[in-house]
């Protein structure tokens, strides 16, 4: 009787410590990185760890441009928990860096074990704005007509799914409109690649024109040199407008620099 007793007490008494002493928590407690059009650095730490167990860290950065589909950068840290509480680091360069635009940097940070997640604060916010791209200030389309450019565009541009050697964005530089909303279009669009191709500073209402412009091309089908679309028209209203915010950007309109300094042609 006394063996059969014994034999429930001891599976109730392993129950009770197993409620005395729970299992760690394993959490995250800080995800911070610095960044910069180049790449980021990644500092995370994680507490309650249990020693000599396999951890890891999956962590992304997402990169927002003004413009165009997000940019996923993803990441793993592994390790093996020498102490209960443990800061890893990561560290790696943007795809096809330096970035040649502005960016909205967000990120967040995932213990796979216990799937604590935290935002990454990075640059101190869990927000923010990479200012990259040239610094050079934009020039107008009268500029572009006057200065070569072949050495900066050897293989011309392509646009809107369409190549325009050097010549032929001279030709389109030179248009005269007669109300047609591709030739308006044309020279300011032409105006604004050359512009940031040389080392313009970046503008992202400048870079959202530039992406809804090419859009709109590539759409419709149509070629800079010979297409015609009446400015009268919906289509012809849309290229227009693209064409009114590249113009304030080739103009300077942010008043920040003199016309065409600091451009590399």
């Amino acid at each position: 009787m006394v063996k059969k007793h014994l034999g429930v007490v001891a599976p109730v008494l392993g129950l009770l410590v197993m409620l005395a002493n729970p299992a760690l928590a394993n959490d995250l407690t800080v995800a911070s990185a610095t960044a910069d059009c180049s790449g980021f650095t990644l500092s995370v730490t994680a507490i309650n760890l249990d020693v000599g167990a396999s951890f890891t860290i999956d962590f992304t950065f997402t990169l927002t441009p003004p413009s165009g589909p997000a940019i996923t950068v993803p990441g793993t840290i592994s390790f093996t928990a020498a102490a209960g509480t443990e800061t890893h680091t990561a560290s790696g360069p943007w795809p096809g860096a330096p970035l040649s635009s502005n960016f909205t940097v967000t990120g967040s940070a995932t213990l796979i074990q216990s799937g604590s997640t935290l935002p990454i604060t990075i640059n101190g916010a869990t927000s923010v704005v990479l200012s990259c791209g040239g610094t050079g200030c934009p020039a107008t389309i009268g500029f572009w007509k006057h200065h070569s450019f072949t050495s900066l565009v050897p293989s011309g541009l392509t646009i809107g799914g369409v190549t325009y050697s050097p010549a032929d964005l001279l030709a389109i530089l030179n248009g005269i409109p007669k109300g047609n909303a591709v030739v308006i279009l044309g020279k300011q669009l032409v105006g604004a690649l050359l512009n940031l191709a040389a080392g313009a500073m970046h503008d992202p209402a400048a870079d959202g024109a530039i992406a809804t412009a090419e859009a709109l091309l590539a759409s419709n089908s149509l070629n800079l040199l010979t297409s015609q679309v009446p400015a009268s028209t919906s289509l012809g209203a849309a290229l227009v407008a693209q064409s009114v915010i590249l113009d304030g950007y080739n103009n300077g309109d942010f008043n920040s620099c003199s016309e065409g300094s600091g451009l590399n042609f």
